[in-house]
């Protein structure tokens, strides 16, 4: 199952580099990982696909939803 994110507009000033009404692929760190990423604090987070790069992004600061369909998913 593949995922989209995208920024909540609560967090549009920490990340001004995404767009917060735009869906970006959510793609792991290498192919096959299917465990959650997290960061040296314990912090779950999001790799994301931009138009040039990837980006890292804190998962509380996203909506999920499941790639292709149109309603948002849990946040979780």
């Amino acid at each position: 199952m593949e995922f989209e994110a995208r920024l909540k507009q609560e967090h549009r000033r920490k990340h001004p580099e995404l767009n917060a009404n735009r869906w970006y692929p959510v793609v792991p760190l290498w192919p096959g990982l299917t465990q959650r990423t997290r960061n040296m604090a314990g912090q779950r987070l999001a790799r994301l696909k931009t138009a040039h790069d990837f980006t890292m992004v804190l998962a509380d600061h996203l909506e999920f939803r499941v790639r292709g369909s149109g309603e948002t998913g849990a946040t979780g």
